[in-house]
C-alpha cells in the first residue's frame, strides 16, 4: 500500500468520524428547533406576520461548518431534490457522509486485497456509489407506487367534481384519503395552495417534484381546464381508464420478459461473484490480473465489454409503452 493512498484513506476516515460525532444529538435538534419557534414568535407583531416563518427552509447538514460548504455548491440542488423524491427525511450531509465511508472501506479493502496504487481505489469508487445507486432505485420504487396509486386519486377527483366541489378542493380530497406516497405530495401541493401559492404555480411544482408521465397529464389537464373550461370530471374518466389498461399492459410485458431479466442479472454478476469466491478460497488468486501489465489491459477491457453487454441487456428486456 502507497504512501499516498494511506494518506488519502486516513484523511476521508478522519472526516467521516469527525462528521459522524459533531452531529448533534435528536435532544439538541429538537431544541433547537423549540428556540427558532420562540425566536420567529418573539420577533414577530401584532399585525405583521413574520413572513420568514412561513417558508420552508432546507438544511443541508445539521453540522454548521459543511452546511455552508453544501449551500455554495450548485450540485447540491440536484442531490437535495434526488433526496425529497425519494421521500426520505435525510440531509445532503449524511449522504455525503455515507459516501466517506464506503470510499474509505472500499480503498482499504482494494490496497489490501488487489493491488496498491491507483488500482485499488477501484473498489472505493464503485463502493462510493451505493448511497446515490440507492437513492436512485428508491425513487423508482417510489415513482412505480405513485402511478399505481394515481388512478384511484384520478376516481376521487373525478368524484368530488360531480359532487360540486371546486378543484382545490378535490386536491385536498387526495391528500385526506390516498395512500402514501400519493398523499404525502398532494397534501404538499394543498399546503402550498393554502398559504397562498397560485394555482398554476403550486401544479408545476408538484409536477416537477414528481416527474411520472401520467402526473404530468393530469396536471396538464386540471391547468387546461382552470384556464378554459370544459368537462374535466370526463376527461379525468377516460384518462384513469387509460392509465389502468397501460399498467395492465405493462404488467403483462414484465411477465414475458421476467426470464430475460433474470438472466441479465445472472450473466452481469457471475464474473463478480466468481472473481470475489476465488479468492476467498485462494487469497492472492488474482493479484496476478492486477499486477502484471498484460492482466490489466485483460481487465480494462473486459470492463469494458461488462458495461457494454449490461447496456445492451437492459435495453432489450426494458420495454416502454
Amino acid at each position: 500500500m502507497t504512501v499516498l493512498s494511506i494518506f488519502f484513506i486516513v484523511l476521508i476516515t478522519a472526516f467521516a468520524v469527525v462528521a459522524f460525532f459533531t452531529e448533534p444529538s435528536q435532544t439538541d435538534k429538537q431544541i433547537h428547533l423549540r428556540l427558532v419557534a420562540l425566536d420567529r414568535k418573539k420577533g414577530s407583531s401584532g399585525e405583521e406576520e413574520d413572513e420568514a416563518s412561513i417558508l420552508r427552509e432546507v438544511t443541508f447538514s445539521r453540522i454548521p461548518a459543511l452546511d455552508r460548504f453544501l449551500r455554495s455548491n450548485r450540485l447540491v440542488k440536484g442531490l437535495c431534490l434526488l433526496i425529497e423524491q425519494c421521500g426520505l427525511r435525510w440531509t445532503v450531509g449524511r449522504v455525503v457522509f455515507s459516501t466517506l465511508v464506503m470510499i474509505g472501506m472500499g480503498a482499504m479493502l482494494g490496497q489490501w486485497w488487489i493491488a496498491p496504487g491507483l488500482l485499488g481505489w477501484a473498489p472505493g469508487l464503485a463502493m462510493g456509489a451505493a448511497p446515490y445507486v440507492f437513492l436512485v432505485q428508491k425513487r423508482d420504487w417510489r415513482f412505480r407506487r405513485i402511478g399505481r396509486q394515481l388512478p384511484a386519486a384520478i376516481d376521487l377527483m373525478a368524484g368530488g367534481l360531480r359532487a360540486g366541489q371546486a378543484v382545490a378542493s378535490t386536491i385536498d380530497t387526495v391528500a385526506l384519503e390516498a395512500d402514501d406516497p400519493l398523499r404525502s405530495e398532494f397534501r404538499r401541493a394543498a399546503v402550498e395552495l393554502s398559504f397562498g401559492l397560485p394555482f398554476r404555480e403550486a401544479m408545476l411544482n408538484l409536477r416537477a417534484r414528481v416527474p411520472v408521465a401520467d402526473l404530468q397529464f393530469l396536471v396538464a389537464a386540471v391547468l387546461v381546464q382552470k384556464e378554459t373550461g370544459g368537462n374535466l370530471a370526463q376527461v379525468l374518466d377516460k384518462a384513469s381508464h387509460v392509465i389502468r389498461e397501460r399498467m395492465r399492459v405493462e404488467g403483462e410485458m414484465r411477465i414475458r420478459s421476467a426470464q430475460g431479466r433474470l438472466t441479465g442479472w445472472i450473466l452481469c454478476a457471475l464474473p463478480f461473484v466468481m472473481f470475489f469466491g476465488m479468492n476467498i478460497l485462494h487469497p492472492g488468486y488474482g493479484k496476478v490480473l492486477f499486477e502484471d501489465p498484460r492482466g490489466q489491459t485483460m481487465v480494462t477491457y473486459a470492463g469494458i465489454l461488462m458495461v457494454f453487454g449490461m447496456v445492451v441487456i437492459r435495453r432489450i428486456v426494458n420495454v416502454r409503452i
